[in-house]
């Protein structure tokens, strides 16, 4: 992982120390917190969903994006993740934790909709996609990163990619925009009608 740059969260830095600690190897790379806090900051009173907290790189930039009347749900199913997450931003009253598997979640909350959704788990980027397409907002984004070939994915990852891919691009009520840098992100914005 690169150094954090000038423009990276107040508690970016320390939360890779700890992530290192710990020995979670799944950043969120900056460019995707740049994009992730670039297209936050373009809804007032944003209301995000993530989907796969981790260690809350990916939301320190979602957070240092929201506006005072934002919301962000973020959901992680891993207990160690989300306490860590907790210990930098559990006083945060814009966030909500949700220590449950993302799964169970999305399919308890099918009518919530969102102006931001970044999926960072197999959920809603492998399994429930439509469901959770069905979330977004007109004129609201979908994100998904882990897109191009890595050697430290689970085997077989690199199928599922290819397929997911063309749904997306498939999507007749989107926008899509791949960004083929680091990991490989893409960008939906469901149309306004």
């Amino acid at each position: 992982m690169n150094n954090p740059s000038k423009t990276s969260p107040e508690k970016y830095k320390r939360i890779i120390e700890k992530s290192q600690e710990i020995h979670f190897e799944m950043y969120s790379q900056e460019d995707l917190g740049i994009l992730l806090r670039f297209l936050t900051t373009s809804k007032k009173e944003a209301r995000v969903l993530e989907l796969g907290t981790g260690t809350g790189l990916a939301l320190s930039w979602i957070l240092d994006g929201l506006g005072a009347k934002g919301v962000v749900v973020s959901v992680e199913k891993e207990a160690q993740y989300m306490e860590l997450t907790a210990s930098f931003f559990g006083e945060d009253s814009r966030l909500q934790l949700v220590h449950k598997d993302t799964h169970l979640w999305v399919n308890e909350n099918k009518k919530a909709r969102f102006d931001l959704i970044f999926a960072d788990t197999w959920t809603g980027k492998f399994t429930e996609l439509e469901t959770v397409l069905d979330m977004v907002k007109p004129g609201g984004f979908y994100v998904v990163d882990d897109l191009n070939q890595q050697p430290d994915l689970p085997r077989g990852h690199q199928d599922k990619v290819i397929l997911l891919l063309e749904k997306l691009k498939c999507q007749k009520d989107f926008y899509t925009l791949p960004l083929d840098i680091e990991s490989g992100f893409m960008v939906l914005c469901r149309k306004r009608n």
